[in-house]
C-alpha cells in the first residue's frame, strides 16, 4: 500500500512540475503604430509542457509577451478544442480579422489572466481575451488583440460558422520583425 502512495505522489509531483521547453525572441516594432503602442521592442518567450505520451492530448504551450519596463502578459494556445481549431484554419476567421487572406495560418492564444504581472500594455485595461498571432517566413510578426472570443453558430443545413467578428471588437493591431 505504501508503495502504491509513494508512486502516485511522484507521478502527481511530475505532472505539477513546470518544466518544458522554452524559447525566447525579441520582437521589435516595424511601424510608428506599434512603437506608439508598446515601445520599441518586447520579448516573446514560449514554453511547451508536452503531455504524457498515452494521454492523447495535446502539449500545453504558454506563450508570455514581456514589455521592457517588466510587466508581462501570459497567454495559452488555443489547440485542443474543435472551435479554436478551426478559427484557425487557413482564410478562416481569424486570418480575416488579421486581413490574411491567402494560405497563412494565424494561431490563436486565450489570455492567462491570473499570471500577469502589472497592468497589461495591451488592450488596457484589461486585456485582450484572445491573441492572433501570426510569422512570417520572412521575420513578420503580427499580433492582433481581440477582445472577446471568435464565437461559432449552426445553420440550419447542420455545418458550422463562424459568427461575424465587429471591427470594434480589435483591440490591438501591432506589427513586429523577429530578430
Amino acid at each position: 500500500m505504501r508503495k502504491l502512495i509513494l508512486a502516485a505522489a511522484l507521478a502527481l509531483a511530475a505532472c505539477a512540475a513546470p518544466g518544458g521547453v522554452t524559447t525566447s525572441a525579441t520582437l521589435a516594432a516595424s511601424d510608428a503604430a506599434t512603437s506608439l503602442a508598446v515601445g520599441q521592442h518586447l520579448t516573446m518567450s514560449t514554453t511547451t509542457r508536452s503531455a504524457p505520451p498515452d494521454s492523447g492530448q495535446d502539449p500545453v504551450i504558454i506563450m508570455r509577451l514581456r514589455h521592457p519596463d517588466g510587466r508581462e502578459m501570459a497567454f495559452e494556445e488555443a489547440n485542443h478544442a474543435p472551435m479554436h481549431i478551426m478559427a484557425q484554419t487557413p482564410g478562416g476567421p481569424l486570418a480575416q480579422i488579421m486581413g490574411l487572406f491567402g494560405e497563412e495560418r494565424p494561431t490563436l492564444y486565450l489570455a492567462r489572466r491570473g499570471e500577469n504581472r502589472g497592468e497589461p500594455f495591451l488592450c488596457a485595461p484589461e486585456g485582450p481575451a484572445t491573441l492572433g498571432l501570426y510569422r512570417a517566413e520572412d521575420g513578420a510578426v503580427q499580433v492582433v488583440g481581440l477582445r472577446q472570443q471568435i464565437q461559432f453558430e449552426q445553420r440550419p443545413d447542420g455545418q458550422t460558422e463562424a459568427v461575424p467578428y465587429s471591427p470594434d471588437q480589435v483591440c490591438a493591431r501591432l506589427r513586429f520583425r523577429q530578430g
